[in-house]
């Protein structure tokens, strides 16, 4: 794990997201879950052995953040936004397996040492968010300040975690740093937005959810690469292309790779970019 104050610890070196913990003198606080059970194993056993796990906070519905759930039930409540559980223990169809069998899957390839660990798909405990909010919430555990935020755009149910005391916020897919942006579920205007909100905190870290810790620098580069995806595909409809012909001429593969670990979805990711710029071009995105 990454140290980047005295209490706040995240791992980025794994597929998935960027699980990370906060500490403070009341017990550990745990921002998004690990997608490798053997990693998400040694993080809990860190932070126990620091004091209690008092909560979890997801930050989206996608698997790579919510995955580890399983293991924190019972354990301590669960924070996340009221809309969380639409998409919660869902991934797109596209990828053809149950949601169980793409874990499992994941596992079985890239952390086998966990195998052992994870439960059959009849006591998986998906675990959901029992504490919801709509717009901001904010509560504080020992000498911090826990401030959630509504930061919806990638997500309908995104939200970031600001630790003023720390000076860090947790923004989930909001940024994607140095890597492959995902725009499959994506309503632009918001996500925009959300990016603007983020650079008015006052923070020295910005944890996203892939990608190395970063400064508000990545806001603009994000911003950059959502219009870029935007413009590309807006020269393309100049030309008379087709959804199809952008999805065939459009393609930005070169530009960086995908985060650790799932570099197979390439190809999805500039597909269903594309589409999204295109029916967010036409007026066709769905709200």
């Amino acid at each position: 794990m990454q140290k980047l104050t005295e209490n706040v610890y995240t791992e980025t070196k794994i597929r998935g997201s960027n699980p990370s913990i906060v500490f403070t003198k009341e017990g550990s606080v745990f921002i998004d879950t690990a997608q490798w059970i053997t990693t998400l194993l040694e993080m809990r056993k860190f932070a126990l052995e620091r004091g209690p796990i008092k909560y979890l906070i997801n930050t989206e519905p996608h698997i790579d953040h919510i995955f580890g759930n399983h293991w924190f039930a019972g354990e301590c409540p669960v924070i996340g936004h009221e809309k969380l559980g639409k998409d919660f223990w869902e991934i797109p169809p596209a990828f053809n397996q149950t949601t169980y069998d793409y874990s499992l899957d994941v596992i079985k390839r890239q952390d086998p040492g966990g195998l052992k660990n994870m439960p059959k798909e009849e006591e998986y405990i998906l675990n959901p968010p029992n504490i919801t909010f709509s717009d901001q919430m904010s509560f504080r555990l020992g000498d911090h300040t826990f401030e959630l935020y509504h930061t919806p755009g990638h997500c309908d149910s995104q939200i970031a975690v600001y630790v003023p005391e720390e000076k860090t916020v947790f923004v989930g897919d909001t940024i994607f740093a140095d890597c492959q942006i995902w725009l499959h579920s994506a309503q632009p205007d918001e996500l925009l937005k959300s990016l603007d909100f983020l650079n008015s905190l006052d923070v020295d870290y910005i944890v996203p959810g892939h990608g190395p810790v970063v400064t508000k620098e990545a806001i603009f580069k994000n911003k950059k690469f959502v219009y870029d995806w935007f413009s590309a595909v807006s020269d393309g409809i100049a030309k008379g292309w087709s959804k199809e012909e952008c999805v065939n001429n459009i393609n930005f593969a070169d530009r960086c790779p995908v985060d650790i670990g799932q570099s197979d979805a390439m190809d999805y990711i500039q597909t269903h970019n594309v589409m999204v710029a295109y029916d967010y071009l036409m007026g066709k995105l769905n709200k």
